[in-house]
């Protein structure tokens, strides 16, 4: 199994409740680095986040978290990315099955939380619904074994969403998550599912409309899966590696 250095990305917007429940149980030794990227919190969150001096602390000045994700991934210096929410949907005993998928030359790995014996106890019927329809639809335009595209918890290869093209996607709206399933299966990732549990929320404020706002991301990943697909029959993945080729050496 070979040794990875993997950076640990934790988005916040007002909580505090949260964080002192789930903090604690992060073991901090999986990761080269953990950066805490805040909304401008006003409950505490940022004085609390400061009393750790191996957490780097962001400040995130657009919104969405999505918003939140382009702002701090230029930060990640490591090969490997892992997104955490801190409101107690994502399980921090999760965190090593993560890691330990991406060692195993995973390169993107999900929580899923309707995969086998998975549990969400925040999810609802819309929610739920949605997510199932678009995974779906990913499974069957990319035979890519996905069962939950809008979450959040998962690890995957930076190199992806640095991607010229994936950066072009997203800028027009695109979210993130899907968009990194969606992408990885165009350029051949190696993908893999956990099943997890999706505790009830505490505190906080939403800073992903994933859930808000059903409609548009089931609009929004319709349209990026089937573009990606559609350029995938046409073969554009030697396109794309050709870009990489050349921005890699452009002076």
């Amino acid at each position: 199994m070979e040794e990875i250095k993997v950076t640990l990305v934790i988005p916040t917007l007002n909580e505090i409740q949260g964080l002192k429940l789930v903090m604690p149980r992060i073991d901090k030794s999986l990761f080269e680095e953990i950066i805490v990227i805040d909304a401008q919190s006003t409950d505490g969150t940022v004085e609390y986040i400061k009393k750790f001096d191996d957490i780097k602390l962001v400040t995130q000045f657009s919104k969405g978290l999505t918003a939140a994700m382009i702002e701090v991934i230029d930060m990640v210096r490591t090969e490997y990315v892992i997104e955490f929410s801190p409101d107690n949907n994502c399980t921090p005993e999760e965190l090593p099955l993560i890691v330990e998928k991406l060692k195993e030359g995973y390169e993107i790995v999900v929580i899923s939380r309707y995969l086998n014996d998975a549990v969400s106890e925040d999810d609802n019927i819309v929610t739920g619904f949605g997510n199932w329809m678009f995974s779906k639809l990913i499974r069957y335009l990319g035979k890519f074994p996905v069962t939950d595209a809008l979450t959040m918890y998962r690890g995957y290869k930076v190199s992806i969403v640095k991607d010229r093209l994936f950066k072009k996607y997203l800028s027009t709206g695109h979210i993130f998550e899907p968009l990194i399933s969606a992408y990885g299966n165009l350029l051949n990732y190696k993908y893999y599912e956990i099943p997890g549990t999706e505790h009830k929320r505490i505190g906080g404020e939403a800073i992903t409309d994933n859930k808000l706002n059903v409609v548009r991301a089931g609009i929004s990943i319709s349209i990026v899966i089937l573009r990606l697909y559609i350029k995938k029959f046409f073969k554009v993945n030697i396109w794309i590696k050709k870009i990489d080729y050349v921005d890699k050496y452009k002076k």
